[in-house]
């Protein structure tokens, strides 16, 4: 059997090894554009290598009922004996579980030394031009396969690969493609002051559309020069519309009351930078400008309060694609079947971010690479 893989990412890799461990006399071909494989893998965990999420729950994604179907045949269970059979190690740091190296550069070199001793072909370099049921064309050749697995990416970070640039390719031969935009990106806002760059503070967040919370979760949020960042932020990006509200509560652990109390304490204490007991200097500079001039202390003190409890600010847009994790969009799932394989072309199939499938931070991203890609490389 001969198997060609366009895309040398997390998920192309792991489904060459798991198709190799099936199938040790297939020939497999792993394509990319870039001129190094799994650049995009190195980037996960903050260069940990995030391996996934326990639990890695469907709820997380944003086709829960199809992530669903999926676990119900490979849970977490078989994506960590999945791993072993590959004699990868690994740990839990709370819920998310990482390979016992803690280094992704090291995590996807054991992979490549596996790939090598497997004798699975790399083209590097090697751009996909051309595609029917059995056969690539690329900027350097034109080869002929059995199979054709899709694990090309989204539209995320194209230094790292992910350009999207094949699905009008896969369009132009039938295939339905929903448009990708980014997710798991910054969140705009024109009300955001530049002199917040850089600050960071731990708040819950609200993210509010017409008085309603559509989403919510307490995380670090980083003020830009134009707009939200961190995670809390990021994961809201992937129910965030323009027009949208991000409520940030400064303190979540203490009530209002409380707040206001310990506000007046630094304030008896001191008559200016009082807020510096509390917040980052421009934090409270933005603070006090927000609140005006106040005679009363007690009054100020509780307007201070009230404001760090509601801090809100509207959404413009979200940021690129460029400055996005993952990309929601590509193919669409009812082209495929319960395996992943395609419904218009038997010979293909498709795995990892490539699928209209994303999730939020935490390794759920990760974790359905190689999710995806043990369905299909059992299923081959």
């Amino acid at each position: 059997m001969k198997v060609g893989i366009v895309g040398a990412s997390a998920s192309g890799i792991y489904t060459a090894l798991f198709l190799s461990r099936a199938k040790p006399d297939a020939e497999i071909v792993l394509f990319d554009r870039m001129d190094k494989p799994g650049k995009k893998l190195l980037a996960t965990g903050n260069g940990h290598c995030n391996l996934f999420h326990t639990p890695l729950s469907p709820s997380a994604y944003n086709q829960p009922g199809f992530v669903e179907s999926l676990l119900k045949r490979y849970d977490e269970k078989a994506l960590l004996d999945g791993l072993r059979s590959l004699g990868v190690a690994t740990f839990n740091k709370g819920e998310l579980v990482y390979p016992l190296s803690y280094s992704a550069s090291a995590y996807l070199s054991y992979l490549l030394s596996l790939c090598e001793k497997a004798r699975i072909s790399f083209r590097l370099e090697e751009k996909v031009i051309g595609v029917n049921e059995n056969e690539l064309k690329t900027n350097k050749g034109e080869y002929h396969f059995d199979h054709i697995v899709f694990a090309f990416g989204g539209c995320s970070q194209a230094n790292l690969g992910s350009d999207g640039s094949l699905f009008p390719l896969l369009s132009s031969i039938g295939y339905r493609v929903n448009a990708p935009r980014p997710v798991l990106c910054p969140l705009k806002s024109p009300d955001v002051p530049k002199s917040l760059f850089g600050v960071r503070h731990t708040a819950k967040l609200f993210l509010k559309r017409k008085g309603k919370t559509v989403y919510e979760e307490e995380g670090e949020v980083l003020f830009k020069k134009d707009g939200l960042s961190g995670i809390a932020v990021m994961n809201a990006s992937s129910f965030a519309r323009p027009d949208d509200i991000v409520r940030l509560d400064l303190f979540p652990h203490l009530s209002l009351p409380e707040l206001t109390m310990m506000i007046a304490a630094s304030a008896s204490s001191l008559k200016q930078g009082y807020l510096s007991a509390i917040l980052e200097r421009p934090l409270a500079e933005y603070i006090e400008k927000r609140i005006g001039i106040c005679d009363k202390k007690d009054e100020k003190c509780e307007k201070i309060a009230a404001l760090l409890k509601c801090l809100e600010f509207k959404v413009s847009g979200l940021y690129g694609f460029d400055s996005s994790q993952v990309s929601r969009g590509g193919i669409d799932l009812n082209e495929v079947d319960e395996n992943l394989r395609s419904k218009r072309y038997p010979n293909h199939w498709f795995v990892g971010e490539c699928l209209d499938v994303d999730g939020l931070c935490g390794g759920y991203n990760l974790g359905f690479a190689l999710l995806s890609a043990m369905v299909v490389g059992n299923a081959l």
